[in-house]
C-alpha cells in the first residue's frame, strides 16, 4: 500500500496522544479502525473502490469520516436508515470536527417527503369547503398555512404538534409525480429547492439511499441533482443497496395514487368552470371502482403474482371497466383545453405516466417481475426488474469519484462475491475486519437439539419449552426475532400467559419508545420482526439474550422471490446459492449482532431452526456467523447464565 499524505495525517490524528484522544472523551484509537481508516485514505488518494466489512465495535462511523473530512473534498454520505443519517449529522460529525477544528460545512438532505409543498399547502387550503368535501384533517391544514412565513428548513419536524401518522401528511407535501418543478409559482420560494441548493454549496452532504437513487433518477429526468462535484460517494449500511436500488430501479404505481390525481385534478380545474365540472362524475366511478378491484383480491396474499390475479375473473371483469374509463378521463382532459393551466397539463402528464406503467400489465410484458401488494385499502402494481446489478454498475461508473461501500454484514462465509455481483462491482478492492470482541468469553450459542422442521405445526410449542427455562434463569432481559408477524402474535400470547415479565411486542407502540422502555425497564422481553434485526443498539445487561426464531429466508412464494429464481435458474445458476441463502446469512448476521454491542456486554444467542445443523448448508452459514462458542446442552447455558452474575430477583412460577 502506497503512503500518502492523507494517510500519514489520519495516523498522527488517531495516535494514543493524537488530537481525538485529547478532544474527544473516553475516545481510544483500535487497531482495526486504524486500518480501516488507511484502507479508506488509499483509496480517496487514488480514486478506488473500496469494499470494506468492519465488524460490530470496529468504529467504522469514525474511519470513514476522519479521511473523509481531513481530505477536504466534496464528500456524499449515505446511509440505509433515517436513524443514522441523524446520527452523523446531528452527533458524530459535530463532534468530530469540533475535535479537528474544521469549519466543514455539512447538510442534512432528507427526501421531499419531508418537506413541506407550499402549492399543494394553499391549493388544498382554498379547495376545502369548496368543491372539494373529502379532504381530511382541513383544521391541521389551516395550521400549516398559518405556519408557512415562520418555517426555516420547511421540515415535517419543524411541526412537532402534528403526530406522524396524520393523514393530512400527503396533502402538504409533494411527490415526483405532482411536483409542477420550475413552473410552480412557489418554486423561489420552495423549501425543496433551498434544501437542495444548500447541499449543492456544501462540503459534505448526509442522505440516505433513498435519496441517492431518487435522485439519480431525478437528474435521467432533467430536474434537480446532487450528485455532481462530488469527489467521496460512502455507503454506510450498504448491505441494503441492491435491494432499494432494485426498487427504485422498478416501476409501481398504486390506487391511492390514482385517487390523488383525480384530487389534484378535481382542484385544480379552472374556478370559473366548477359549477358543470367535467370530472366529478369519473372522480366517483373512479372511487367505486377502486374500491371494487381491491375487494376482488382482498382475500388473497399481500404479495402476489400477476399471473395469478389475471386468473381472477372477477377482478379482471373490473379491470377492463377501470382501463375503459381511464380513457374517458383522457379525452375529457384532452378536449378541456388545458394548455393554460400548468398545473393541470402536470396532472395530464401525471395521467399518461400511470398509462405507461400500466402497459406492463394489459401487455403482460416479460422483462419484469408483474405483480401486486396489497396494503390497507390500496393496491399497488409493481413493474420489478429481475436483476440490477448492470443497471447500477453503469449508474456509478458515471460519477468519477472513490467508492466507499462499508457495513458489519457484506460477505458470506468471508466471501463479497455476493455483494460483488449483486452490484456490478468486479473491479472494487476489498477488506474483511472482524469484530474486535471477544466472542469466546463474551457470548454462548445455543443450537436446541430435537426441534421439529420449522414448518410442523408444533414447532413453536416445543420451540418455547427449550427457551422459557432460559428467559426465566435470566430474568428476562430478551430479545426474541421473528421472521414473520403471525409467529410473533403466536408467541406473544403464550409468552404473556406463562412469563410475569414486561412483555414489549411490536407494534404495539412506536420503535424507539419500545426501546427506551426496554432499557429503562431491565427485565423485558422484546418480541419484534424485520425492522428489529437491525439498527438497534442496547448495551449493557438489559439484553443479555437473543432468541432468533427461523433461518431469515425470503418466501419462496413471494412473487419478486419467485421471479429472481426462475431467472437464475434460466441462466443455469442455483437460486438458493445466488440469491436465497446469501441474502439468509446477511439478515442473520444483522439478528446475531444485536446481542453483543460493546466489549464489557455478554449474553447468549439461541438460533432455535434446526435446519442449521441438519442441513449440508448449515455449515456455510455458521462460518458467516462470529467465532461464538457453541453448545447444544441446555445446562451448559443455565451454567453461563450463573457465570454472567446478573442483579436481578428471580420470579417464580
Amino acid at each position: 500500500m502506497v503512503d500518502s499524505s492523507l494517510k500519514a495525517t489520519c495516523r498522527q490524528i488517531l495516535h494514543e496522544k493524537g488530537r481525538l484522544s485529547t478532544a474527544i472523551p473516553g475516545f481510544k484509537a483500535r487497531a482495526a479502525q486504524n486500518l480501516l481508516v488507511e484502507h479508506i485514505a488509499q483509496a480517496i488518494e487514488v480514486q478506488q473502490t473500496l469494499i470494506a466489512e468492519a465488524g460490530t465495535g470496529t468504529g467504522k462511523t469514525y474511519a470513514y469520516l476522519l479521511p473523509c473530512l481531513l481530505s477536504g473534498r466534496k464528500t456524499l454520505i449515505s446511509t440505509a436508515s433515517k436513524t443514522l443519517q441523524d446520527q452523523l449529522y446531528l452527533k458524530d460529525l459535530p463532534t468530530l470536527i469540533r475535535a479537528l477544528g474544521l469549519s466543514t460545512r455539512v447538510q442534512n438532505l432528507k427526501g421531499r417527503a419531508n418537506y413541506i409543498c407550499q402549492h399543494r399547502v394553499h391549493l388544498h387550503a382554498e379547495a376545502e369547503g369548496g368543491i372539494n368535501s373529502t379532504l381530511h384533517s382541513p383544521h391541521e391544514i389551516a395550521h400549516i398555512r398559518g405556519k408557512l412565513s415562520q418555517m426555516h428548513t420547511g421540515d415535517r419536524a419543524e411541526l412537532p404538534e402534528i403526530s406522524e401518522d396524520s393523514p393530512v401528511w400527503p396533502w402538504v407535501t409533494s411527490t415526483v409525480d405532482n411536483c409542477l418543478g420550475n413552473e410552480c409559482s412557489y418554486y423561489e420560494e420552495c423549501f425543496l429547492v433551498k434544501a437542495r441548493k444548500r447541499a449543492m454549496e456544501a462540503d459534505l452532504v448526509v442522505i440516505n439511499h433513498h435519496l441517492f437513487f431518487a435522485d439519480s433518477r431525478l437528474k435521467e429526468e432533467g430536474f434537480g441533482e446532487i450528485l455532481p462535484g462530488v469527489d467521496i460517494l460512502v455507503f454506510d449500511e450498504a448491505h441494503q443497496l441492491a435491494e432499494i436500488a432494485t426498487h427504485f430501479n422498478g416501476e409501481r404505481i398504486g390506487t391511492k395514487q390514482f385517487k390523488e390525481l383525480m384530487q389534484d385534478m378535481v382542484n385544480e380545474w379552472p374556478a370559473l368552470d366548477r359549477v358543470n365540472h367535467p370530472l366529478k362524475a369519473l372522480m366517483h366511478r373512479t372511487e367505486q371502482l377502486l374500491d371494487e378491484l381491491y375487494l376482488q383480491v382482498a382475500h388473497l396474499e399481500e404479495r402476489i403474482s400477476w399471473h395469478e390475479v389475471i386468473k381472477t375473473p372477477k377482478f379482471m371483469s373490473v379491470w377492463s371497466d377501470w382501463l375503459q374509463l381511464q380513457e374517458e378521463i383522457l379525452t375529457c382532459l384532452q378536449e378541456a383545453g388545458i394548455e393554460e393551466h400548468p398545473a393541470l397539463k402536470r396532472c395530464q402528464e401525471r395521467f399518461e405516466e400511470w398509462g405507461r406503467i400500466h402497459h406492463y400489465f394489459t401487455q403482460n410484458i416479460e422483462d419484469k417481475i408483474l405483480w401486486l401488494e396489497r396494503f390497507k385499502q390500496t393496491l399497488v402494481f409493481h413493474a420489478t426488474p429481475y436483476h440490477v446489478e448492470d443497471a447500477l454498475g453503469d449508474q456509478l461508473k458515471r460519477q468519477n469519484c472513490t467508492y466507499i461501500f462499508t457495513s458489519a454484514t457484506l460477505t458470506v462465509a468471508d466471501s463479497f462475491d455476493c455483494f460483488r455481483n449483486s452490484l456490478g462491482l468486479t473491479e472494487a478492492q476489498t477488506l474483511l475486519l472482524p469484530s474486535p470482541f471477544d466472542y469466546q468469553n463474551q457470548a454462548l450459542l445455543y443450537l436446541p437439539r430435537s426441534l421439529p422442521d420449522p414448518k410442523d405445526p408444533n414447532y413453536y410449542s416445543a420451540l418455547l419449552q427449550r427457551v422459557i427455562p432460559v428467559i426465566k434463569a435470566l430474568g428476562g432481559r430478551c430479545f426474541f426475532l421473528f421472521t414473520s408477524h403471525r409467529a410473533l402474535r403466536q408467541v406473544a400470547e403464550v409468552i404473556q400467559e406463562k412469563l410475569h415479565y414486561p412483555v414489549l411486542v411490536q407494534g404495539s407502540e412506536a420503535k424507539p419508545i419500545l426501546l427506551e422502555r426496554f432499557r429503562q425497564l431491565g427485565n423485558a422481553i422484546l418480541l419484534g420482526t424485520a425492522s428489529f434485526w437491525e439498527g438497534v443498539d442496547v448495551k449493557g445487561d438489559a439484553l443479555s439474550c437473543v432468541i432468533i426464531d427461523k433461518l431469515p429466508f425470503a418466501s419462496p412464494n413471494d412473487p419478486v422471490v419467485r421471479g429472481k429464481m426462475a431467472s437464475l435458474k434460466n441462466k443455469g445458476l442455483s437460486g438458493f446459492d445466488e440469491l436465497s441463502l446469501p441474502n439468509a446469512v446477511i439478515a442473520l448476521k444483522q439478528g446475531v449482532g444485536r446481542l453483543i454491542r460493546d466489549s464489557e456486554d455478554k449474553g447468549i444467542l439461541i438460533i432455535a431452526d434446526p435446519r442449521l445443523t441438519g442441513r449440508e448448508y448449515g455449515h456455510r452459514i455458521l462460518a458467516s456467523l462470529p467465532p461464538l462458542p457453541k453448545t447444544r446442552d441446555e445446562l451448559k447455558i443455565l451454567d453461563f447464565i450463573k457465570e454472567l452474575a446478573l442483579d436481578y430477583e428471580p420470579i417464580s412460577d
